[in-house]
Parts: structure tokens; sequence; C-alpha cells
């Protein structure tokens, strides 16, 4: 059996007069892993993947794809598939001679084409869509349409880039299973472009989060969400964001976290003090997600109490999001509630922050300590 493992090695990409847009990344995807690029626009993600595909040339670095480099090779000779964020249909030809395109280009027998498109539309669930012209289809309906393009080809590795972008919030969901249980069946390496970092936590097995054209962290999701590695992965992954608040250590003896404006201070928790000894009278920032803030009737064993104004309240059916300001910093901070009472806006709530969950970093570096 074929091996597909893709290799990304000190890869950069810079265009004539202007700044790096990839900057020396390295990624090493395994065989039928489902691996996603995730960050803000402009971060280089998509680059990398055309990249791959070799649909941008690369400036210095190397791709690898089954331990062969093919930074030379033409798209066609590099066994990979994409899946475009704009679906790349032909108008005037039916689905089947969209997904059927690539294969007779490539000159495979009648019947081994209507074999493949078949298996391909049985597998996505379009079988009674071969008939159909792409303005008579839906936005999903489309994109599966794209999808069973790439898969006709049974290509070493599939590319998505940003594949779900242009359809509704509803669509988006069902779409990612359907796309996760193809990874599933296919048994193929994918790697997954998006901006959207709820597509990445729950497709990936792998997860590349990258920002300005470098890579910040590489991990399984739930190792990124639960042990970032500096601030901006620890804000970009999760929603609501985490909450960061400025402050200092303060000891020498109990170390306790005190806000910039004396708003609160939380006291560091045993197993913490250690690592944060050498921070004693430096600047940190404590980093809170909104599901380890709670309500002062809660039975949290470790935690500091804090007064806060409430500002906004958003119920989500089984739970409701607390946005709220703390002393007279001017931020916006979040709280995650289950939605049994309600709090009233304008009004101050003592809340308690969950000690134990706290996450610190540096204030210059912005690295976790």
């Amino acid at each position: 059996m074929t091996l597909a493992s893709v290799r990304l090695e000190n890869l950069k990409k810079a265009y004539e007069g202007g700044k790096g847009v990839v900057n020396g990344i390295n990624v090493d995807i395994k065989d039928k892993e489902f691996v996603v690029l995730v960050g803000p626009s402009g971060c280089g993600k998509s680059t990398t993947l055309r990249m791959i595909a070799g649909l941008e040339d690369v400036t210095d670095g190397k791709v690898i794809i089954d331990g062969k480099t093919v930074n030379d090779l033409p798209p066609k000779d590099r066994d990979i598939a994409m899946v475009f964020q704009n679906y790349a249909l032909y108008p005037h030809m039916t689905v089947f001679d969209n997904i059927a395109f690539g294969l007779k280009l490539r000159g495979f027998p009648k019947i081994e084409i209507e074999k493949r498109v078949h298996e391909a539309a049985s597998i996505l669930g379009i079988e009674d869509l071969l008939d159909r012209k792409p303005k008579a289809l839906s936005g999903g309906q489309r994109q599966r349409a794209a999808i069973g393009r790439a898969i006709v080809r049974k290509p070493k590795v599939f590319l998505f880039d940003e594949p779900l972008s242009n359809l509704d919030a509803k669509l988006r969901v069902q779409m990612r299973t359907e796309i996760s249980r193809l990874h599933q069946r296919l048994e193929t390496t994918m790697i997954y472009v998006t901006h959207d970092q709820t597509e990445a936590m729950t497709m990936g097995d792998k997860i590349v989060v990258m920002k300005d054209g470098f890579v910040h962290q590489i991990a399984e999701p739930l190792d990124l969400y639960n042990h970032p590695k500096n601030k901006f992965v620890a804000g970009f992954i999760g929603s609501p964001a985490m909450n960061f608040f400025e402050g200092t250590i303060e000891g020498p003896r109990s170390l306790a976290f005190k806000q910039q404006n004396g708003a609160f201070k939380m006291p560091i928790p045993r197993e913490n003090q250690k690592r944060l000894r050498k921070y004693v009278g430096k600047k940190v920032t404590l980093g809170l997600r909104p599901e380890h803030i709670y309500r002062s009737s809660s039975r949290i064993v470790r935690g500091a109490k804090v007064h806060v104004d409430v500002q906004v309240v958003e119920p989500m059916g089984n739970e409701i999001y607390v946005y709220f300001s703390v002393g007279k910093d001017g931020r916006q901070y979040a709280a995650r509630f289950d939605a049994t009472t309600m709090p009233s806006v304008g009004k101050r709530l003592e809340m308690i922050f969950n000690t134990s969950k706290a996450h610190f970093f540096e204030a210059a570096t912005e690295e976790v300590i």
C-alpha cells in the first residue's frame, strides 16, 4: 500500500519586494492523518497549501511527499487533489461530467470512469444529482460535487482550501461531519485549511496554528486547548476566547496574582508556585477560560472571589455567556454559565475565578510560563 506522508522542511514563500508570507515552517504529516492549518486571514495557511499543491512556487525549503521532494514537479504529477472554496465547477456541464472531467483528460476508459463516478456519488449521497447542472444545486450539493471530483482521482493526498466558507452555519456543521466521515472511510491523508477554530477543533487529528507566516504550535485538539504554548494560541483557540488579565506576581512566600488596577487578588496554587517564584514583582498575564469562571454559589474548593459589573448577557439555549468588566481597566471579559438563572445587565455580581485552571504568560514574550 502506498504511503502518503507529507513533510514541509523550512518552507518559505516571499513575493518580490515584499516580506515573507511563509517564514520557514516545519510540519510532519503522517500517512492517513487529518491535519488542519488554522489561523487568522493573511497568516500564510492557504499559501502553504498552494505550495504543497504546486500552484505556488517555493522560495526556499522543501515540500516532500512520500519521501520525494516535489518542488519542481508540476501539480498534475504530485498525485494530489484539491477542493477549493468556490467549488470551481463548470456551469455548462452536468455533475457527472464535472466529476468525470479529470479522469477523461487522463484518458481513463469509459467503464472505469463510470464506476469511479458512481462510487464517489454513492459515498457523498448525490447519485440522484448526476444529471443536474451546478445552477440547479444548493451550495452543499455543489461542494459535494467538488469533493466528488477529488475522490475519483484516488490521490495520495487531499487538500481542502476553506471549502465550507460559502455555506450557511447549519450546512457548515453538516458538511464538517461529512468530511470527517469521508476521511475515516477513505483512509487518506488530508490537509485542511480554515480560519474557523471550531472547524479545526472538531475535524483535525492534529492542528497547526499559524500567524504571520510562522507556526506557533502543532498539537492534537485537546492538547492545544488545555496546554497552549503562548498567548496567541490561547486566545485564538476557544469560543468565547480566553480572558487575559494584566498584573504582577506578589510574594515572596505565598504567591498571588494581583490585577494591575488592584481589582482582585488571586492566590497561586501550590503546584504553580515553583515556576512562578522567579516572576515575583514582575508583570505577567493571567489567562482564564470563560468556563472556569463560576457563580458565587458554585461549590468550587479553590477560587478567588471577584466582584464584576455585568455588561451584556447572551442566552445560548442550554447556557449563557456573561460579558463583564473588572474594576476600571475598561476591558470586557466573558464567563460561561448554565442557563438556570439570568444575571441582570448593569448589576454588580460576585464570581469565582478557578485558580487551578489559570494559565500564566510572560508579559514581554507572551510565552506560557
